[in-house]
């Protein structure tokens, strides 16, 4: 029976993450009363209101008495010297577990985060739950955590990888690629008396909705618990399908899950379930497939209990996937403007801003919306939702040495993209850095500046075009002569830091000796870095 109760473990945290307050970004639809999916809602919205302890105690009950029932089937209760040495190990099993279960859960979150971050704290509770309670936070921590795992890679650049730590000597592993999450964990127990026991469970999730707005989530639960040559095996294997709305958030009333759950021991007693559960289909409950070696109609009973857990876990990894495509990490989100100078602009300078969200994963156009909000003078237009490929109109601050920002968000099927603009009429300016590892400083690039250089020797005197190019005129002088000649200029590269080429166009004359000098034009050029700064009177 321990096999069960251990399967169910994972399972039950599933249920017992769906007694926590509905999160952002849930389907605001409601199914149908008499939907397939109205049943399994209805469950939910029971465990949320009569908490999270009273859930866990219900789960530890139907657990405790479907795993004494596997260990008897399979003499386990023999091999630990009869019912009450029976009883007893396997109350201080699940009070292992919970132990266990209650630690991962404050470790996980920091034993995948970066450095710089923090992890989170255990459930609250009082001690002496099942082994179902604390599998299933288990069960419930492995979800986030692996799809936290896969943000930070996200960030990292990575499309693909592995981590892994052993936590008060159990094993955890994730790994993810570029729209997939994969978490595992093993607990083991080992009760003086005889009783040991080992559960194995794997949480995988799609992080990126596909081009339908479909994610899928499975979750399976290996357990089993032996003692002087006898056990008993459970597993729990459960896969939901879930969709996305152009909004990027789960609708309600479209979902299917197929669930199983199967149990045997070492004396043949064996039991085959599932219960499935689609809107899709209209598929709806759960039935005994098999039964052998003993194996009854209640033990039947329980498996397809066991097998809706199971949903119950999937589902919940459904909602951490959730976050991770609402995260921004699933779309790129594309955002320029007409003109492209936005630092430094004239006041009231008036834009055309482009805003056109694509999948990470393959490139292609979301569709969806954008919704551009501005923080900031001055005028907008449109402000609400605007089909995508978007286009805004936007007039930046009216008055010198001002700012402003454009939030830009993209909802779909695929997920969320972000992206921020900034806009401003400050009197910034850049450094140019030459070559020779020399610079000056100009306030506005769009009129002629000038700078010295070679210990003030050299005079660089800039004409600019617009904010992209000009000429520059070279003047040298010192106590023995005097030398000239004209380069033209051209910048690239994005505005904070742009690359300034310089090529000759004039001939060098000069004068040294009381005499006049003059060389033929040379093809003469060089680079320079345009950085920006933000006091370009220092």
């Amino acid at each position: 029976m321990r096999a069960s109760y251990r399967t169910t473990l994972p399972l039950a945290l599933l249920v017992l993450a769906a007694c926590s307050p509905q999160q952002d970004g849930q389907a605001p639809g409601k199914p149908a009363a008499d939907s397939p999916i109205a049943a399994a809602n209805a469950e939910f919205a029971r465990l949320q209101a009569q908490g999270t302890d009273a859930t866990a105690r219900e789960i530890t009950k139907l657990e405790y008495a479907l795993t004494r029932r596997l260990m008897k089937a399979g003499g386990l209760d023999a091999a630990l010297g009869g019912e009450a040495k029976a009883d007893s190990a396997l109350t201080a099993l699940f009070v292992d577990y919970e132990r266990k279960a209650r630690a991962l859960q404050t470790e996980l979150p920091k034993a995948f985060a970066p450095a710089n971050e923090g992890g989170g704290g255990g459930m609250g509770g009082a001690e002496g739950w099942g082994g179902a309670a604390a599998s299933s936070v288990l069960g419930g921590s492995q979800a986030e955590t692996a799809a936290r795992a896969w943000e930070n890679g996200v960030d990292r650049g990575e499309t693909t990888g592995h981590a892994e730590a052993n936590i008060g000597g159990d094993h955890v592993s994730v790994d993810w690629t570029g729209d997939s999450a994969t978490m595992t964990s093993e607990v083991e127990g080992n009760i003086p008396g005889g009783l040991k026991g080992k559960v194995k469970t794997t949480v995988s999730l799609k992080t990126c909705p596909d081009a339908e707005g479909k994610v899928v989530a499975e979750f399976e639960s290996n357990s089993s618990v032996a003692a002087g040559g006898a056990s008993a095996d459970s597993r729990v294997k459960s896969k939901v399908t879930a969709f996305v709305d152009d909004d990027a958030n789960l609708i309600d009333d479209k979902l299917d899950s197929q669930s199983s759950a199967q149990q045997s021991t070492s004396g043949g007693a064996h039991v085959d379930a599932n219960d499935d559960l689609s809107t899709v289909t209209g598929a709806a409950g759960g039935k005994t497939n098999a039964m052998s070696g003993g194996a009854t109609e209640t033990d039947g009973k329980m498996a397809q209990g066991m097998a809706s857990m199971g949903r119950y876990a999937a589902r919940q990894a459904i909602l951490a996937a959730q976050k991770a495509w609402q995260s921004g990490k699933c779309v790129k989100l594309e955002v320029r403007s007409d003109p492209a100078k936005r630092k430094g602009a004239k006041p009231n300078t008036a834009y055309t801003l482009f805003a056109e969200p694509r999948a990470i994963s393959d490139g292609q156009p979301t569709g969806g919306t954008v919704k551009a909000t501005l923080n900031g003078g001055n005028r907008l237009n449109p402000t609400g939702k605007v089909k995508a490929d978007a286009k805004f109109d936007y007039a930046n601050p009216e008055q010198k040495e001002q700012s402003a920002t454009i939030d830009f968000v993209a909802r779909s099927k695929r997920g969320v993209g972000k992206a921020t603009l900034e806009f401003d009429t400050r009197k910034g300016g850049y450094r140019i850095a030459l070559d020779n590892g020399e610079s000056i400083t100009t306030c506005d690039i769009t009129k002629p500046f000038s700078g010295k250089i070679g210990a003030g020797m050299i005079t660089l005197n800039f004409t600019p075009s617009g904010d992209k190019g000009g000429s520059m005129a070279f003047h040298f002088a010192n106590a023995r002569g005097m030398a000239d000649t004209t380069y033209r200029y051209t910048l690239s590269g994005p505005e904070d830091k742009m690359t300034g080429s310089f090529q000759s166009t004039g001939a060098v004359r000069g004068q040294g000796s009381g005499r006049m000098v003059s060389a033929a034009a040379r093809k003469q050029a060089f680079t320079s870095t345009w950085t920006r700064i933000e006091d370009c009177d220092k």
